[in-house]
C-alpha cells in the first residue's frame, strides 16, 4: 500500500510540473494570425500578434508585402508590462500575394524571433 501511495504522490508532483510547463503556446515567443487568409480587393487585413512577456522584448513590427506593395507597422515594447497581444489593420490593400511577417525585436535591436504567413487578395481583374 505504501508504494501504491508513493506512486500516486510521484504521478502527482510528475504532473504538476506538466501542467507548469505545457501553457498554449509554450516555447514560442512569438505568433499571429491574419484574417481574412483571402480576400476581394481592397481588402482590410487584421493582424494579430502574440508576444511571450520578456524584458528582453523592445519592439514589434508587422510587415506586409508582395512584388508591388509594402506597408509596415512598428510598436515599441516595455518589456514584461508591455501587452501580449496587439492588433494592427491595414485598409484598402489591393489585389496579390502578400507575405505577412512579424518581426520581435530584443534590447539589442536584433531580432529575437519572427514567424510569416502567406495571404492571396484577390483583385477584380481575377475574378
Amino acid at each position: 500500500m505504501r508504494s501504491h501511495s508513493r506512486r500516486v504522490v510521484t504521478l502527482f508532483v510528475a504532473g504538476l510540473g506538466l501542467a507548469a510547463t505545457s501553457s498554449v503556446g509554450a516555447g514560442e515567443r512569438l505568433s499571429m494570425r491574419v484574417n481574412p487568409q483571402m480576400a476581394f480587393a481592397p481588402a482590410t487585413l487584421v493582424v494579430d500578434t502574440i508576444a511571450e512577456r520578456d524584458s528582453a522584448n523592445r519592439a514589434i513590427e508587422v510587415v506586409v508585402e508582395s512584388s508591388e506593395y509594402y506597408r509596415s507597422s512598428t510598436r515599441q515594447l516595455d518589456g514584461e508590462a508591455a501587452a501580449r497581444t496587439m492588433r494592427i489593420q491595414y485598409d484598402s490593400v489591393p489585389g496579390g500575394t502578400y507575405e505577412v511577417k512579424v518581426i520581435l525585436f530584443g534590447e539589442d535591436g536584433k531580432p529575437r524571433a519572427e514567424t510569416s504567413r502567406r495571404v492571396q487578395v484577390v483583385s477584380s481583374l481575377d475574378r
